[in-house]
């Protein structure tokens, strides 16, 4: 049986791991402070550059032990280090419990000492060749540093080459939100499962392989949309599985989801733009459909983002064409065909949908009544209302409220 030792600094972060331990591989597993049975996993923990040579002197006196490191996120920049070791895997704080889980389950069911069960880091590229989208822990961290746009340079991503093969590496990011609807709680709290293997199997389907990005309030799906096309909407069988399967999850699951779409980043350095692009599509009035919004639509014509602007900051005052239209010193004809033409939306259109986007967080993240928030966002009646907010959302603003936000962690 194998021994797990800890070489944490945090208490609790031993203890955590150690309670999961105890909770999935009771009886598979003894947890203890030394390394005297030969069959030892020693949990390393990587906060500075001599961690690294205290694991190299670990594995010289220590042949048989079997080391995971525990990454800060500071110290990612060092992890190719964990390649040249031959390490099996790496675990980037804050760990995750199935992540942790899935790497001693790995150790248990192989065979033999650890040359034998030694993962080749080039075996990364398996996942993607078997179909599966699930990141490594090293990928995921590195793929949130690149979003945050925290890889600056070319070295760095040299260094992370063997862990993204050319044809893994995204180049479109997918903001995807979304609510679900007179479902038993059990549907709700599997959702985030539900929809990531919704996009998997339909875009794989397709020789398209996701991979995704878990945030509390939003899932990023990440893609690389074939060399070709300037857009995923361009992209005509992409955007076809895209939609197919959010009809899917909303017809099977009660699933709703809405999704802002990034423009295409050849270059990874770039990745980050198409996440800011993303989220700005998401939050943006749709220029085609609700449920799929691209960034490209969105008006950069200076005089018409200058009225959405001014739209967003008194959507709740009565406003007129020709009130928004004197902002630009234009006439109203004029400004109703360029601002037709820039949004997609006539003007009363965009006002509408600037309201609901507002009624959709009151209804959410307030205690006022509909009749309330009818009247304060300039509706006529509670009826008309909820007749407008049926039409755009698909569902009445006391379904609505009655609705599941997805927590996606």
């Amino acid at each position: 049986m194998y021994n797990v030792t800890f070489e944490v600094k945090e208490p609790a972060e031993k203890e955590k791991m150690a309670a999961w331990i105890q909770e999935e591989l009771k009886g598979e597993l003894s947890v203890s402070g030394h390394r005297r049975n030969p069959l030892t996993i020693t949990i390393v923990e990587i906060t500075k550059l001599f961690d690294w040579v205290k694991i190299h002197r670990l594995k010289k006196h220590h042949q048989n032990c079997i080391i995971f490191p525990l990454i800060e996120p500071s110290m990612l920049k060092t992890s190719p280090l964990a390649l040249e070791m031959k390490l099996q895997t790496m675990l980037v704080k804050p760990v995750k419990k199935h992540t942790f889980i899935k790497s001693i389950k790995k150790v248990l069911t192989s065979a033999g000492n650890e040359s034998a069960i030694i993962t080749n880091y080039g075996d990364m590229t398996k996942t993607y060749k078997q179909g599966n989208s699930e990141l490594l822990p090293f990928q995921e961290a590195f793929l949130r540093r690149l979003l945050r746009a925290e890889v600056k340079s070319e070295e760095e991503l040299f260094a992370a080459r063997p862990y993204f093969p050319d044809h893994s590496v995204p180049n479109t990011v997918c903001f995807i939100q979304g609510f679900i609807h007179n479902q038993p709680r059990e549907t709700a709290s599997n959702a985030p499962m539900l929809i990531q293997t919704a996009f998997k199997d339909a875009f794989s389907a397709i020789g398209v392989l996701p991979s995704f990005l878990a945030y509390k309030k939003h899932l990023l799906m990440l893609i690389q949309v074939p060399h070709g096309y300037t857009s995923l909407q361009h992209f005509q069988e992409g955007e076809e599985t895209f939609l197919r399967a959010t009809d899917e999850l909303k017809e099977t699951n009660g699933i709703h989801l809405f999704t802002g779409v990034g423009s295409i980043c050849r270059e990874p350095l770039m990745l980050s733009q198409s996440y800011r692009e993303a989220r700005k599509a998401r939050r943006t009035p749709h220029y085609n459909r609700l449920s799929l919004r691209y960034y490209e639509e969105i008006t950069k014509n200076p005089l018409i983002t200058s009225c959405t602007h001014y739209i967003a900051e008194n959507c709740q005052s009565d406003l007129t064409t020709r009130q928004v239209a004197n902002q630009i010193n234009i006439s109203v004809p004029y400004f109703c065909r360029l601002f037709k033409k820039e949004t997609g939306r006539s003007f009363v259109e965009y006002v509408t949908f600037v309201r609901l986007q507002r009624a959709v967080w009151m209804l959410r993240h307030t205690d006022k009544t509909i009749e309330q928030i009818a009247e304060e966002l300039g509706f006529n009646t509670p009826n008309y209302f909820s007749s407008t907010f049926k039409k755009y959302v698909g569902i009445t603003p006391s379904e609505y409220r009655m609705t599941d936000e997805i927590l996606f962690v």
